[in-house]
């Protein structure tokens, strides 16, 4: 199982960075600084906004699904109409209830407009991840990680060719609409894939079924609608709560495109690590092996990662954005570190959730929901998005805390002792790199950032060597 992870994960680390970085940090940036001033901080704030009621248009069906499709391989003919046909009833239950929301805090019609494009985007994004859950479920990790990057790789043509041979006619409006197009290429070519193993094709529309998918499904939905809250809701509240809060907003999307280039490795890994958990769990096999291959290489990666970013958070953003400032570097400096916390999220909220601890995982998320909305009232006034980047590192990292502390709790987890120690000294190591060597010695920041690399790279090959891979096949 190790090792499959370790090839993977490879895969899809490489295919993700190299192509969905270079939409987010190259083609997506462009974006922002051609259009006008506050405008995309408008749109991310309606981005944030639709996630916040993602729970409608999955109700917990893709991790539901995930889980059960990996442990029965043999339901994905019998159910998948039933899913089809219950998700399209769901997305448009998502429409009516973000537009009605949309109505309620205000906006005028031309952002209500833009409004309904983001929203149908999240929810054909909500239905490519439901469909390759089918893929992962099934056991074809490498052609999911295929799979993974066609709508990015879709939109690095369609907005690329715009920016580079009619920048005047880039707006937010066409931003979105090429989202529409892509997302919808690659479901249907994710339908195809799955063609040949579905005896029944057409969505079908029965409410007994219905019901008791729903009812088996809720407490993942409950998940989502907490982990969106938490996450997102920062984005909403800058924008409608600041007087100058679309431009806030562009600053903190600024800063939260690193965050979203840096943790889309761990997210993937997350979909990668789901199904594994949820294999051996229900073939009654210990989850220590994988996870110790897993968690300190994860950790001390993104330690490393948010270390270095800490380091050249003011030439990075400088770089990047035409209009960054010293407020855009500080909200980086403050946000960024949550990817520490995003990572250990990823894989203990994996196997918790492969474990079905949707419970104890619920009231977690709900006191971080707390903790980011109350810590956001307070610190917003005086501190605007800075305060909103450093109350988000604090939230993402109480929840991975006491989600290791519920797995560790629960779950028959053996042989970690020495894995968190060794942990735990390599982390120390670059934190005291990070910070503390500068107080010490002169050194640029190129320099600093360099040596704070090749420190975590050392260390994960490390961790790596001290806990090999067993030759366990999944």
């Amino acid at each position: 199982m190790q090792k499959r992870f370790l090839s993977y994960a490879l895969l899809v680390l490489f295919l993700n960075f190299t192509v969905k970085g270079t939409y987010l940090l190259v083609v997506e940036r462009e974006v922002q600084n051609v259009l006008p001033p506050g405008e995309y901080g408008l749109y991310f704030s309606l981005f944030n906004l639709s996630l916040l009621f993602l729970v409608v248009a999955d109700f917990g069906l893709q991790p539901f699904n995930n889980r059960q499709l990996s442990q029965n391989r043999h339901l994905l003919a019998k159910y998948f109409p039933y899913f089809i046909g219950l998700k399209l009833i769901l997305l448009l239950v998502f429409m009516a209830a973000l537009l009605t929301a949309g109505l309620i805090l205000g906006y005028n019609s031309p952002t209500l407009g833009l409004l309904t494009i983001v929203g149908l985007n999240i929810a054909l994004g909500s239905l490519l991840l439901f469909l390759r859950t089918n893929l992962s479920g099934l056991g074809f990790y490498r052609l999911d990680s295929w799979v993974s990057i066609v709508d990015k790789t879709l939109m690095i043509l369609l907005v690329g060719s715009l920016l580079t041979i009619t920048p005047e006619l880039m707006s937010v409006h066409a931003f979105a609409l090429a989202q529409t197009i892509s997302l919808t290429l690659a479901c249907l070519l994710v339908v195809l894939l799955l063609w040949s193993r579905l005896k029944r094709r057409l969505p079908k529309f029965k409410k007994a079924v219905w019901l008791n998918i729903m009812r088996r499904a809720w407490p993942y939905a409950l998940a989502i609608v907490l982990m969106a809250a938490y996450t997102r809701i920062d984005a909403v509240m800058i924008e409608r709560l600041l007087t100058d809060g679309e431009l806030q907003a562009d600053h903190y999307a600024a800063a939260y495109r690193l965050l979203d280039a840096v943790n889309m490795g761990g997210f993937l890994l997350a979909g990668l690590l789901l199904p594994m958990f949820a294999r051996l769990l229900g073939q009654n096999k210990s989850v220590s092996p994988l996870l110790r291959t897993a968690a300190p290489l994860a950790i001390t990666g993104a330690t490393t990662i948010s270390m270095v970013l800490v380091i050249t958070s003011g030439p990075v953003t400088s770089f990047l954005y035409d209009f960054a400032d010293a407020r855009t570097a500080l909200i980086l400096a403050w946000l960024i570190p949550a990817f520490v916390a995003f990572c250990g999220n990823y894989i203990y909220g994996s196997l918790c959730t492969a474990a079905a601890l949707l419970g104890p995982m619920n009231r977690i998320f709900t006191i971080g929901v707390l903790i980011n909305f109350v810590g956001n009232l307070i610190v917003l006034p005086k501190y605007g998005a800075v305060g909103c980047a450093a109350v988000t590192t604090i939230t993402q990292t109480f929840i991975t805390t006491a989600l290791i502390l519920l797995a560790h709790r629960r779950l028959a987890i053996s042989n970690m002792a020495k894995t968190w120690w060794r942990t735990g000294a390599s982390l120390l190591v670059l934190g005291l790199c990070s910070f503390a060597l500068p107080q010490v010695v002169s050194i640029s920041y190129l320099s600093h950032a360099a040596l704070v690399l090749a420190l975590g790279l050392f260390f994960m090959l490390w961790h790596l060597k001290v806990s090999p891979p067993a030759s366990a096949e999944f």
